[in-house]
């Protein structure tokens, strides 16, 4: 993040620098190393931590982990939103995002469900995908006993993230099952097609994350060339039509804008409700640095404002 045009770029990498951290670099790095380089410049985003709610973890039977946050501004029984991190599937964890989660749930009176899945390589597609099913059928079967509203939620996530969280809600579809309320899809990684402007203009390196590694990315998510057109894994390229309303925030200086603006027109086209707002000037992954980023604060704002303008609305109900 040196480009000097963008005084976003400069002030988050001034910080960076200053904790004596820098990002993970795969592609260079052993995956341990840069799985533990990515926890460590993560980390500093993290602080400080909200305070307040109440945070359990729970384990499925299939061994899915959830981190579950309830805001102290839960009236009566919280919706729940499950929310799946970013990371390229291959690294990170719900911990790198816990300021994240607990903001958007502090600010929306939701409870939030921070899924843990496994990480690419050691697994692959459909590995992910399968875990974010076991957790959203497992919680919600036991929502009433945790105190929470099973028949309200919504799935979230950013990047790889925001790819399971559409591609669950295209599978539920798919096999006749009920729907969330919303989906909240943060500059999201939803194609392999790295032949794009924003790819082209923005993938090289100066603005954080770069084409390369995107496409490392989705060698280390798929086994095969041919998956990474199949639809529950690229998502871009499945039918859309008969979902959910969904909200994307997407980046302005990100390599990949254009899966969100691409992902926006396919979702209007199919007649599915939806809103894009890009933030301009900001990298990747911004809204993880709202301790320190302006516009990352007000896109958690806006998130949570789209999840407490759903709980207000009659729920539709579906069989399972």
């Amino acid at each position: 993040m040196t480009d000097p045009h963008h005084p976003h770029l400069q002030s988050l990498a001034a910080y960076a620098i200053r904790r004596g951290v820098a990002p993970a670099d795969p592609l260079r790095q052993p995956l341990p190393e840069a799985r533990t380089k990515a926890i460590a410049y993560q980390s500093i985003w993290n602080e400080p931590m909200p305070k307040g709610g109440r945070h359990t973890r729970h384990t499925t039977p299939a061994g899915t982990g959830i981190d579950l946050y309830i805001p102290d501004e839960a009236h009566g029984a919280a919706p729940v939103l499950f929310y799946f991190h970013g990371g390229g599937f291959a690294l990170n964890s719900v911990e790198t995002h816990r300021r994240l989660t607990r903001l958007l749930a502090q600010r929306s009176g939701w409870a939030v469900a921070a899924v843990s899945y496994d990480l690419a390589p050691e697994a692959r597609f459909p590995r992910q995908l399968i875990q974010a099913q076991d957790a959203i059928d497992w919680l919600r079967e036991r929502a009433a006993l945790l105190g929470l509203d099973g028949g309200r939620w919504a799935v979230g996530g950013d990047s790889a993230g925001a790819n399971l969280a559409l591609a669950a809600t295209i599978a539920r579809r798919d096999k006749g099952r009920s729907a969330p309320a919303l989906g909240l899809l943060f500059y999201g990684m939803f194609s392999a097609d790295l032949d794009t402007p924003s790819h082209r203009t923005f993938g090289g390196g100066a603005f954080g994350l770069t084409t390369e590694r995107v496409d490392w990315f989705w060698s280390q998510y798929v086994a095969q060339l041919a998956e990474r057109t199949n639809p529950l894994a690229a998502p871009l390229y499945a039918d859309l039509r008969g979902l959910p309303p969904q909200v994307l925030i997407a980046a302005g200086l990100d390599c990949l804008k254009d899966d969100s603006v691409r992902l926006a027109d396919r979702l209007t086209a199919a007649g599915v409700e939806n809103r894009l707002q890009v933030v301009e000037g900001v990298p990747h992954s911004f809204m993880q640095m709202s301790a320190v980023l302006e516009p990352a604060d007000q896109a958690i704002d806006d998130a949570a404002a789209a999840l407490r303008a759903v709980r207000s609305q009659p729920i539709a109900v579906a069989a399972e």
